[in-house]
């Protein structure tokens, strides 16, 4: 995937700091999900990012993708995006992480979802946005 994104730069850099530089933005989107903030949502995401569900469906845009955060909260509710054995690769502006994920309902605590997700976050000016999410449901 990383080969077809124009001007990257391939550094790479220490996966600590990289998880240092994400842990605002993680900790900010996860605020919106807790309380199911579709255009909160949206303020972490590119303009022009991609949501895939991988062998199923694609998102592309910011109209598109506000649509699709404001159906899935319809459907979820708010709940808690909980990452765990994390990988941070990348460098430059763009970093890169792979992580097992369960999303868990706020009231309630039931797990939604477990499953695998990629993030690839593009850093424009001086804030960093997500570009790129895939994932995949376990069965």
């Amino acid at each position: 995937m990383l080969r077809m994104v124009s001007n990257m730069k391939l550094t790479c850099e220490d996966p600590t700091e990289l998880q240092k530089t994400l842990a605002p933005y993680f900790a900010g989107f996860n605020r919106t999900t807790e309380c199911a903030d579709a255009e909160g949502s949206m303020r972490f995401m590119h303009p022009q990012g991609v949501i895939v569900q991988k062998n199923t469906t694609s998102t592309f845009g910011k109209e598109a993708l506000t649509d699709l955060f404001k159906r899935w909260y319809d459907f979820t509710g708010p709940y808690y995006f909980n990452r765990y054995d994390e990988k941070y690769s990348g460098g430059g502006d763009w970093i890169v992480v792979e992580a097992r994920m369960e999303l868990v309902k706020v009231q309630g605590k039931e797990v939604i979802l477990r499953g695998e997700v990629m993030h690839i976050w593009k850093k424009e000016k001086d804030e960093w946005l997500m570009f790129y999410e895939q994932y995949h449901v376990d069965n």
